[in-house]
């Protein structure tokens, strides 16, 4: 095997380091202090001066520990803050209309969330202004928009949607997930309860938007540590959530068949059918 001749000019340091494997400089100084080797032959002075390997910077630097930088403090207050994130399903698990992905919203200060499924991320843009424009025509001041930074909502019409109204748009820096963890978070949540409860209920795939939106409905009036035990549900209206009735997902039911709809006197007055969730809107 042949060895190339080291540059003589070169530091005994950094022909150690490099003979080591590129070890550190603490360990080398400290296996030289204790004698744990021998044969190392490096000048002591040389560990006083300022040691830098360009190998070492650019081959073994890590992004700093997330909980180490400054992290915006959560907010208590309603509306204040508004994070969105979407989740893909993947392209073999669509919905009965099509639907591939979801669009996630939460206020921050509530914990209450909205959920939206979309036949493309695009699509995302449609469904935060619609939701923060009836937000704003209820009286609700709305501080900062904040999502991952993707195409979804990378474009101008949200951008000056925000700016007409005093909305901060705040993009997270790419590959920096812990930016927006906590919707992050909660889209890993949500979707895990989805799977058990179509398991549980052994409902088809493509019925996954329903299930989705129905854990999201659920999640909202069941209590949430960072309120104190409250659920977001009483946080955002100000009234204790009332589930009497609610039942499991996939329950069969039945529903009522108006008499214009029947076909003769002697048809079932009602059809047997399965709770995939319930009403958004209502008088």
């Amino acid at each position: 095997m042949a060895m190339l001749t080291v540059n003589a000019d070169a530091s005994p340091l950094m022909r150690w380091h490099e003979r080591r494997g590129h070890l550190n400089v603490g360990t080398i100084k400290h296996m030289m202090d204790n004698g744990t080797v021998t044969g190392m032959d490096i000048p002591k002075e040389l560990f006083k001066k300022k040691f830098v390997s360009l190998s070492c910077m650019s081959t073994k630097q890590k992004r700093r520990s997330y909980n180490k930088c400054a992290v915006e403090k959560r907010t208590n207050i309603n509306y204040e803050r508004l994070r969105s994130d979407t989740g893909d399903m993947g392209k073999y698990l669509p919905g009965l209309t099509g639907f591939r992905y979801f669009q996630l919203i939460q206020d921050e200060g509530s914990r209450y969330k909205w959920c939206f499924p979309l036949k493309k991320k695009s699509d995302g843009n449609v469904n935060t202004i619609k939701l923060m424009t009836e937000l704003l025509a209820q009286g609700h001041w709305i501080k900062t928009f904040s999502s991952d930074g993707g195409g979804e909502f990378d474009n101008r019409t949200l951008v000056l949607f925000c700016e007409a109204r005093g909305i901060k748009f705040v993009p997270t820096h790419p590959y920096t997930p812990e930016e927006n963890a906590l919707i992050k978070k909660l889209n890993g949540v949500l979707v895990s309860k989805m799977r058990a409860d179509m398991h549980a209920a052994d409902l088809p795939n493509r019925l996954w938007p329903e299930v989705l939106q129905y854990i999201v409905d659920i999640d909202n009036m069941s209590a949430a540590r960072a309120l104190n035990g409250k659920t977001p549900s009483e946080k955002w209206l100000g009234k204790v959530a009332d589930v009497s009735k609610i039942r499991v997902c996939g329950s069969v039911g039945f529903i009522h068949e108006p008499k214009q709809k029947r076909k003769t006197k002697l048809s079932p007055m009602a059809e047997p059918a399965l709770l995939q969730g319930f009403a958004q809107r209502s008088p």
